[in-house]
Formats: structure tokens, sequence, C-alpha cells
């Protein structure tokens, strides 16, 4: 039986992830020479466990920024010298951008005033640590050092817009987690990074923020994709990065309406009218990327009581939330209990997003194409985000009245990332490849998805 099926887990997890795109070996890895930590000396408790992490974090960004700084920008590197501040309500120093521990409350900052940097080491970073593991605090730490690098590049001189330094700092922050993981300073597996970018969403701008907000620092879109650019491509890729560039995808709302739902349409509405668009995006751009051949709709759409699951080819779907079934041509998904809580832990565009997954499955089987399950789920993916290009821009208005919200591309990223069951990983691959297989096609369009294979 060929079966090709995707299944959601019923509340947002974090996964630890086992395997698939972006782990790390002890065997295949280079061993890095240890930085030196006796030189990191902080104002705060240096035997928390969170600051012991941060003094670790801070001596290997040192380290990178030593080596790095002068490829980059062609001077030799200067140490951040202001202070490393670990604040807590028991501070008595801290950054001249804080007159005491309530200014960093909630926060981790670079102070350009005094060179220094400062974080939340009572709340934000242990609870983040609790939240995402380890690996967040020196992604948190290499994404403030990055504002350093700015301060000493002339970066803020030459760009006023803070998200645009936001999310370069993002991407210098990729670029660094890419070297920790080569290096194996810290352990970065799969599900490290697919932690690290959840982070992120956590720390996304409020959705209808405008990108010209002087607190604007991205949508939970914009962050992973600057993140993603750092870990793929590099530092040279970062140094690129000015105002307007890359382009920032911050939408507002259209109306009252949308910004009183948090731009989020009913459940109901999502699964009974999302389907009869992703119909329509399909008849319209499959003849282009099938020599013209014609789609044909599938057979079946079946929401379902888990209770009371279909059968595919003769065999129960009762392990599976959602799935295609290609020997009968129908999509089907728990229309009782999954469902509706991705729906309420995600938002709309996380259900719709998934739909649209299965979706690209059809197409795939209507290709005859014969990848192996991960590349076949990366290109539904990449043809998820297509359809969705497709909506954000509108360009099947007479035919289609379905517009994106604030919001609704971290949705969609977010349901790459946490929702799925055990032994998804395994066979579909870890959420950090998934969201930049949807991220292409959402920049590129449906073309490259026909050949993606990350």
């Amino acid at each position: 039986m060929n079966l090709r099926r995707w299944t959601a887990v019923t509340t947002i997890a974090l996964v630890a992830a086992c395997g698939g795109s972006g782990g790390s070996s002890d065997k295949d890895e280079p061993k890095a020479t240890k930085p030196d930590i006796s030189k990191v000396k902080i104002d705060g408790d240096a035997s928390a466990p969170v600051n012991k992490l941060a003094i670790q974090s801070i001596a290997d960004l040192q380290a990178y920024w030593t080596d790095e700084y002068p490829k980059l920008y062609g001077k030799k590197y200067k140490p951040v010298k202001g202070g490393l501040y670990a604040s807590t309500p028991d501070s008595t120093a801290g950054p001249e951008c804080a007159n005491s521990y309530s200014d960093v409350q909630g926060n981790a900052f670079y102070c350009k005033l005094d060179d220094s940097v400062a974080w939340d080491a009572q709340e934000l970073l242990p609870d983040l640590q609790k939240k995402y593991g380890d690996f967040v605090i020196p992604v948190i730490l290499a994404h403030e050092w990055g504002h350093a690098m700015q301060q000493r590049s002339g970066f803020f001189s030459a760009n006023k817009l803070t998200v645009s330094s936001e999310l370069q700092a993002d991407c210098f922050a990729g670029a660094f987690s890419k070297h920790a993981q080569k290096t194996n300073e810290f352990k970065v597996t799969a599900a490290d990074l697919d932690n690290a970018l959840a982070g992120f969403l956590d720390l996304r701008d409020t959705p209808g923020t405008s990108a010209t907000d002087a607190s604007a620092h991205g949508s939970g879109f914009d962050r992973v994709t600057a993140f993603q650019d750092g870990f793929d491509s590099g530092l040279t890729k970062c140094k690129s990065y000015q105002d307007g560039t890359p382009v920032v995808l911050e939408l507002p709302f259209t109306d009252a309406e949308d910004a009183a739902r948090g731009g989020d349409a009913p459940y109901d509405t999502i699964v009974n009218k999302v389907p009869y668009d992703i119909e329509d995006y399909w008849t319209q751009v499959f003849p282009k990327i099938s020599n013209g051949k014609a789609w044909t709709p599938l057979k079946g759409y079946e929401p379902f009581d888990p209770t009371k699951a279909p059968t595919c080819n003769g065999e129960s779907t009762a392990d599976f939330s959602l799935f295609y079934c290609v020997p009968e041509d129908y999509i089907g998904f728990d229309n009782v209990t999954t469902m509706p809580e991705v729906y309420r832990q995600g938002g709309d565009y996380a259900v719709t997003t998934l739909l649209a997954t299965q979706w690209g499955l059809a197409a795939l089987a209507r290709l005859g194409d014969e990848s192996d399950a991960k590349v076949a789920t990366l290109k539904g993916d990449c043809f998820a985000g297509a359809y969705t290009a497709s909506v954000a821009l509108q360009d099947r208005s007479e035919t289609s009245s379905f517009s994106l919200s604030p919001g609704d591309l971290d949705e969609g990223i977010k349901s790459l990332l946490v929702f799925r069951g055990d032994g998804d990983v395994d066979r579909q691959g870890a959420g950090y490849g998934r969201v930049e297989a949807f991220r292409t096609g959402v920049m590129e369009g449906v073309a490259p998805c026909v050949t993606y294979k990350g």
C-alpha cells in the first residue's frame, strides 16, 4: 500500500527531535579548542546554571568574532568591554542603558552607550532555557553580540530602521549557530535548531506591527528567515542586510473586524472554505508545472471523528490525524480533536498550512513524483508555501477573495515546527528543513517546489 500521510499531535509540544537535518555527530564533526572562560567576568552570580551557559557562550562568541570580524570587515575585532550584566532584583550595577533591574527585566540587550551586554538572569533566560533548552542561551547572546558588531562596523549610522538591525543580528546568530554545530562547543541537534526557531516565534513582533515602528524586531517569519540565512549562507549574507533588504513581511490588519479577531477566521470557515480555495489554486497553477496537463480535483475531502476513522485501501487510518490517501485520492483529518486543537493553539493559518501540505502531496501524485517520504514532505511543504504566496498576492482575484492577516505566516511555520507526532521526524525530517521548504515556496513560488530536495 502506498500511503503518504502526515500526523499531527493534539497539543503544541516542542518535540525533542531525533536525527533529521541539522543534527551533529561527535564522530563526524571536528573538536574545537575550548574558549577560555576564565577571561569572562560577569556582574552577577557566575555559579547560576543559566549564567554558566552565558559565560561559555560569551567566551565562544569572543573567539568566534576575533576570527571572523577581520574577514568580514577588514578590521581587527575589538572585544565587548563595557561590562556583562547578569541582572537580578539584587543587582547593584548595570549598563548605562538601565537604571535598575526593572529596565532589564524580561529582556536581553546590547547597550551602545558603554559597549555592554545585559540579560535578565532572574526570569527571561531561565524561562527560555526551561522552554527551549540550553542552546537558546547562546542564540540569544549571539543576537546581542550581533548588535555589538553593528556598532563596530558602522551599521547603525548607515541604516535607520530598527527592524533591519534586529534581523541582521538574527542572521549573525544563525551564522554563529552553524559554527557552534561544527565545532561541538555546543551540542546542536535537529531538536535544538527547531527549538531555536520556535523561540523566534515567541519573540516576534505583535501581529500588525509596522516594519517602520521604532521597536519592530520582525515577524516570526522574518526572524526565522534571517536566522536561516545566517545558518545556511554565512556571515557574508548577513553583511548584505540593510534598510529594505531583505524585504520585511510585516502585514497590517485590513480592518477593525480582522484586528478584533486577531486575524483568525472561525474554525468552521477554514475547514469548510479553504479546501475550495486550494482546489482553485491548483486548477490554475497545475498546468504550468505539468506541461499543460489539467488539474484533476480530489475525489474526496473527509473530516472525521477519530473513533470512526475511515480506511485507506482497506486499512484503518485510526493512528493518523491528517493524511492524503494516495490509492483513493482523498484527504482526511481528525475534525474532533486534533485540528480544533491546532486551531486553538496555532491559529487559523496553522490549520490552512497543514491542509495545503496534503494538497501538495496530491499534486506530487498527479505529477508521477516518486520521491521518498522526506523529500515528498519537503515538496508538499514548499507547495503549501507557494499557495500561501498566492493568497498573499491575491493573484486569483476573479476566483478567490482570501487574503493573509498579520501573523498568518508565523502560524504557518509554527504548524510545521511544533505540530507533529511520534516518529514524524524520522519519517519526514526535522522542522528546520520543513520551514525552509515552506519559505522557499512563499518567496519563490511554485516552480522550485517541483524539484525541491532541501
